[in-house]
């Protein structure tokens, strides 16, 4: 069932937002659904701007094994027509009629964000291919796939990308205070091999502290990169506990904190 609600709030650094749901098309619901449902980021794909608290979205709700709901196939209103909004305005009377168009609509979303994902890749790691296999940059040598993966971030920022999972090696240009709002995260910020600048911000909620963390040292990382004017930032450098997420991690002086 496709849902219509509004962002009410929304975690630039984390990925993710809360719905208030406006409209209940699911006859499971009840007749006041006007809660609130969780949503991460990815569940919109690929999207030229990030999400604002006030955009109307359209979604499905996904009832996870612990009872939990969360919002996936999402869309913001405006960025990928309004086929669905005429749907839920001029739905028809027939609930098989309604059952197979939703059938359809959601085969012809999936087809899309298949060649959209499919493109992008090509795009992005097709012009990887003709990178040497390690590089002397500021954090000296690096792995061929430490290598690529640098690629991937420098394309990454220059074409606004999201979402990437990412690994990659840089050298502690500013130590930052740590984030205490919400979750606590380590904040400091990467010079990598060609000169793009990331802002890594870990979990220590999750993951132990990088102790004796100094400006000139190199930190090794894996985790998700989001784009921002700045460079970007890399998050989900530890383990997920709900085991949603893929596990990131860091490295620094021979200790791996994850």
């Amino acid at each position: 069932m496709i849902h219509k609600g509004q962002l009410v709030r929304w975690n630039d650094a984390k990925g993710f937002g809360f719905i208030r749901i406006e409209q209940a098309h699911d006859i499971n619901q009840p007749a006041n659904a006007n809660h609130e449902v969780f949503i991460h980021v990815s569940a919109l794909g690929l999207i030229p701007r990030r999400p604002l608290v006030g955009d109307t979205l359209f979604f499905q709700i996904l009832t996870q094994k612990d009872g939990k709901q969360r919002a996936v196939e999402a869309r913001i209103e405006g960025m990928g027509g309004s086929s669905t909004q005429k749907t839920l305005k001029h739905s028809q009377p027939s609930q098989h009629r309604k059952s197979v168009n939703g059938v359809l609509y959601r085969i012809a979303i999936m087809l899309v964000v298949l060649a959209i994902a499919s493109f992008t890749y090509n795009r992005v790691f097709a012009s990887t291919t003709n990178l040497h296999g390690a590089t002397t940059g500021l954090a000296g040598p690096v792995s061929a796939e430490q290598d690529n993966s640098t690629g991937v971030l420098q394309r990454a920022f220059e074409q606004g990308l999201s979402n990437l999972q990412v690994q990659s090696r840089g050298v502690v240009s500013k130590v930052l205070a740590d984030d205490n709002k919400g979750s606590r995260h380590q904040r400091f910020i990467l010079t990598l091999p060609h000169g793009q600048t990331v802002l890594v911000a870990h979990n220590i909620d999750l993951a132990p502290r990088i102790s004796d963390l100094n400006v000139g040292d190199s930190v090794e990382f894996y985790g998700e990169y989001e784009w921002n004017k700045r460079g970007g930032v890399v998050h989900w450098t530890h383990h997920d506990p709900q085991g949603r997420h893929i596990g990131g991690w860091l490295k620094h002086n021979g200790q791996t904190y994850q």
